[in-house]
């Protein structure tokens, strides 16, 4: 579940930086009209939906935006239609913003316009591209979207990738104080990292984390991991899930972090890649030796995680990817 949630309006950005022409003629008149905000709101959704005629990108110029108003997030989970009356509601005065929790914190964020050509690029594979005079330089780094179905398109570069998305965990009948949990998943029987490492960290990663979900014993989980898995897996490849506690008041001979859970996921089952979505047992043992060949199925302790992953393959001329 996440912690704290706020909004930028993006229309805002261009027209205070200089991207919106401000002599529209229709503006005076709109505002003098009585209609309802959300009929204002549309009409100005269709103004913005003529492209270039509104919006001047050629003039925009780099900008620092500094956020300060965030807001706790309350309950299990906030639907998505809360999540629009929300919204719409910090662009005007209105008390249900007042109903909502603070939390103080600080973003800023640099918006500037993208060059035809950018400099110092990485791949999606995080491979340099020419010309990359300068390793020092923070590069630019090209997302890998998943393709549309039915759209044939050729491919120039081998991939084989493995998408993990943690989704849940039941922890509501475990004894004791476990209630600030995180999940580290490892993709096991590989000696080379293969996990994607997050900005601040190294390309490759052994392990991967979920942020740390605090004081809730059957957390839901938001994060993905991308792994470059190999092309010759065998039997005992496979996925594991070690579940922490960590203490929020670290006492002195106790650790930070106590491991509260195990599981696993067998990635080879007779000779096809296991994807979809897992209901797996936790167990509260460290798994035995030699488990890999086995499903947590067999460990009577347990609670229960809700995982999904996605494998996504394709080479040249070629591309499968299964949900």
């Amino acid at each position: 579940m996440p912690f704290a949630w706020t909004a930028i309006h993006l229309v805002n950005i261009v027209s205070s930086v200089g991207g919106l022409d401000r002599s529209d003629p229709d503006s005076d008149s709109e505002r003098k009209s009585h209609g309802t905000w959300n009929e204002r709101k549309k009409k100005g959704f269709e103004r913005m939906s003529v492209g270039e005629e509104m919006c001047n990108f050629a003039t925009f110029r780099p900008a620092t935006l500094t956020v300060t108003n965030f807001f706790k997030q309350e309950g299990d989970r906030l639907s998505d239609e809360d999540l629009y009356k929300f919204l719409a509601d910090m662009r005007r005065p209105s008390s249900v913003l007042r109903r909502l929790r603070p939390v103080t914190a600080q973003l800023k964020i640099d918006i500037s316009p993208a060059p035809d050509s950018p400099h110092y690029c990485l791949s999606p594979e995080l491979l340099h591209v020419k010309p990359y005079p300068d390793l020092r330089v923070r590069p630019t780094k090209e997302v890998l979207e998943f393709p549309a179905r039915n759209v044939y398109t050729p491919h120039t570069t081998y991939r084989n990738l493995l998408y993990v998305y943690p989704q849940s965990l039941n922890f509501s009948s475990r004894q004791g104080s476990v209630r600030n949990i995180a999940v580290k998943v490892q993709f096991m029987q590989e000696k080379i990292p293969v996990i994607f490492g997050k900005s601040s960290c190294a390309e490759f990663m052994k392990e991967a984390y979920t942020p740390i979900i605090y004081h809730n014993k059957s957390p839901e989980f938001y994060e993905e991991m991308k792994m470059k898995i190999p092309a010759n897996l065998t039997d005992n490849h496979h996925l594991l899930f070690t579940f922490y506690h960590i203490s929020c008041q670290p006492k002195q001979n106790t650790p930070l972090e106590t491991p509260v859970g195990y599981t696993w996921i067998p990635l080879m089952q007779h000779g096809r890649l296991r994807t979809g979505s897992f209901s797996l047992p936790v167990s509260v043992e460290k798994p035995p030796p030699s488990y890999s060949v086995l499903t947590p199925d067999v460990i009577f302790h347990f609670f229960y995680l809700s995982s999904h992953y996605t494998h996504h393959n394709c080479k040249t001329n070629s591309h499968l990817k299964t949900p």
